[in-house]
């Protein structure tokens, strides 16, 4: 135990200490709404907890540890969550030990994401609720949907257990402080559009379910070994079944139910949303085989688990990240662009916050085009080219981006605005390979040769 405690101090330590921070779309639009305050289509809790951070110190560090501690709490909740619910001290520290060190928790717990926020919410209002604290319980998951728009699940789950179990009285005590926090989010949020995939046609929502359900079989194995693999999907979809036929736990059973089938509905991959609810998987599987001939097998796997995990956790945390080629490309926007600027960049949010200049995108994402779309250029000309007029672009920013999906077709749309003579490179002193300052060439306004074209 000492040896794996060890083992996941140093890898949290590495990823915790790491500068880069930002280089995921997500993660630098939280930064962003949490220094600015502007409300976006994120759910609120998050950033604000962030922004009162920020107020003290901007340094990667103190900002990243926000959900390193909620991760902490979130781990020790779930352990007494599980020994409620009838898990030994053994299997409880399992449950925790293979969670902690699961690859996908790492890197949730060291970047700016809202994951572990609303994982440590959402066991905190499960757990009160086993403790016939309604009011608690309520006011968990109320802040747990404005973490996680999802999270609207936790609140039905726990009323519809109170209900079935015919404790109206604090049904009502768990509603109402519920509803006061979490009304307001889901009005604006209904008021601004609402769920994307309502937007969708009748085929396009098949395949988003079908797509979906296939990342979500699979993301256990994922999450834990870090190894993107669809064929466990199969072995999960068969156990839960046999989980559900025969020993059935209704408390977190529903709301895990409730969980898996919102997040097949949304339009990104289920992946990191699923995190939170892992250890609940965990322990449904483990009522399964904790009895009979299977225990010890089922013992053996579990421990066996948090090696790999280990391994690619490490090697996740050792991955270079490309900040100190990022930096380079801050201070010489810094030195070569005159302060009231505007730049065009792919991560706007990074530029925003680490040259004080202000910086658009160049387009709306689409989730559905991204991730289930047939393939095709997710970032064209001409969306880049009516963009500059627009906002006024004075200079334009190439990086590679590799943790972007639209950073290739963003960066080839690029260079058809090149070939057509509507930005021209700036001279520069030598930067790193893909890194490119481009500055927009004040014209009259013609057609774009070969506009809506990618290479």
């Amino acid at each position: 135990m000492i040896c794996l405690l060890a083992a996941l101090a140093v890898l949290y330590a590495i990823a915790w200490l790491s500068p880069a921070i930002g280089l995921e779309y997500r993660e630098g639009a939280n930064l962003m709404q949490a220094v600015t305050g502007h409300v976006e289509t994120n759910p609120p809790l998050f950033p604000w907890l962030l922004g009162l951070l920020a107020l003290v110190s901007r340094q990667p560090q103190w900002l990243k540890l926000l959900p390193l501690l909620c991760t902490v709490g979130w781990l020790a909740l779930i352990w007494r969550l599980l020994e409620k619910m009838g898990a030994g001290r053994a299997c409880a520290w399992t449950m925790v030990a293979i969670a902690a060190a699961s690859p996908a928790v790492e890197h949730l717990a060291t970047g700016l994401y809202p994951e572990m926020l609303f994982g440590l919410l959402a066991i905190g209002s499960l757990l009160a609720l086993l403790d016939e604290r309604p009011i608690l319980s309520g006011i968990a998951a109320g802040l747990a949907t404005i973490t996680m728009t999802s999270g609207a699940v936790l609140i039905v789950a726990c009323l519809l257990t109170l209900v079935t179990y015919r404790r109206l009285r604090a049904a009502v005590m768990f509603l109402v402080p519920a509803m006061l926090f979490a009304s307001p989010w889901l009005g604006w949020y209904m008021a601004h559009g609402g769920m994307p995939a309502a937007k969708l046609e009748l085929s396009e929502w098949s395949f988003l379910l079908w797509k979906n359900a296939v990342w979500l079989a699979a993301a256990p194995f994922t999450a834990m070994s870090g190894y993107a693999n669809l064929y466990p999907g199969l072995l999960t979809a068969v156990a839960l079944l046999i989980v559900l036929i025969r020993r059935r736990q209704f408390v977190p059973d529903l709301f895990f139910g409730l969980y898996c089938i919102a997040l097949v509905c949304r339009t990104e991959p289920p992946l990191y949303a699923f995190v939170p609810v892992l250890p609940l998987f965990l322990w449904m599987l483990w009522r399964a085989v904790r009895g009979g001939r299977f225990r010890l097998i089922s013992q053996i796997t579990a421990i066996g688990l948090i090696a790999p995990a280990l391994w690619f956790g490490a090697v996740q945390a050792l991955r270079p990240t490309g900040w100190s080629d990022m930096q380079k490309m801050f201070a010489v926007i810094r030195a070569n662009t005159p302060p009231n600027s505007i730049l065009m960049g792919d991560l706007d949010p990074v530029y925003f916050l680490n040259t004080n200049r202000t910086t658009f995108r160049g387009f709306t994402p689409d989730g559905f085009r991204t991730w289930y779309a047939p393939p095709r250029p997710l970032v064209t000309p001409d969306e880049l080219y009516a963009t500059i007029p627009a906002h006024h672009i004075d200079y334009v920013v190439m990086a590679p981006d590799r943790d972007v999906p639209e950073a290739a077709s963003y960066n080839d749309s690029i260079e058809a605005l090149e070939r057509g003579e509507q930005v021209e490179p700036v001279e520069l002193p030598a930067l790193p390979a893909g890194y490119r300052l481009l500055r927009v060439v004040k014209r009259p306004r013609l057609p774009l040769p070969g506009a809506g074209t990618s290479r």
